[in-house]
């Protein structure tokens, strides 16, 4: 920890880590308080809504291979029309991901470069939900989980989005377990514990990174 500090404190590379969990794990509350702790982040749903805009390159070749009836009103890609094909057909899905993720990730290399050019130290946070799926710990020094037990994570699921049951568990399970994602972290937050509590570890794990006393 000392040589890493040591490091750090004369400007190497901008510290990269992947933060992960599942939908409704409380990962993106923990990417708020990462930032809070001054943590730059890049936020891979927000990319991949990028990248189903309107008139996008790979807004062509979901439509194309998706049809026009997951379209909205205005010509745009409706999301929940689309969610329940992909999160029915791991096939629609895994399609669906090789047209979407290529871009999220050329994006997520053009953004870590440029925050990497305009800041030598410091952290620079992925929030990734499917980091462990798509095999992309090469990406980071650290990975972060945020963590719940299954059963909040039905009830978070259901509640936030108004599904069913039947769908909720189709989107939990179309993601890897988060105790098995746990297991391959670095460090595990618990997001069921109360908030101060949470933002005093979240701040915790950021100052032993970034080796500020």
């Amino acid at each position: 920890m000392l040589d890493d500090c040591f490091k750090y404190f004369w400007g190497s590379d901008l510290i990269k880590v992947g933060l992960t969990g599942g939908i409704a794990s409380g990962k993106s509350v923990v990417a708020r308080l990462l930032v809070d702790c001054g943590a730059h982040l890049i936020d891979a749903d927000v990319l991949a809504k990028d990248a189903l805009s309107y008139g996008s390159v790979t807004w062509d070749k979901v439509i194309l291979n998706f049809g026009e009836t997951i379209l909205n009103s205005h010509g745009e890609i409706d999301r929940k029309k689309l969610g329940k094909i992909v999160f029915k057909d791991s096939k629609k899905r895994e399609q669906l991901n090789s047209i979407v993720h290529p871009w999220v990730y050329s994006e997520y290399q053009r953004i870590a470069d440029s925050v990497s050019r305009d800041h030598s130290s410091g952290m620079l946070v992925f929030d990734l939900p499917l980091l462990f799926e798509n095999k992309r710990e090469d990406l980071f020094k650290h990975i972060i989980v945020a963590y719940v037990d299954k059963q909040t994570q039905l009830k978070r699921v259901m509640s936030r989005d108004g599904l069913k049951r039947s769908e909720a568990l189709d989107r939990i399970n179309a993601q890897l377990p988060l105790s098995q994602k746990r297991r391959n972290a670095d460090y595990v937050l618990d997001t069921r514990v109360p908030p101060g509590v949470l933002r005093k570890e979240v701040r915790a794990i950021y100052k032993s990174l970034t080796c500020i006393v």
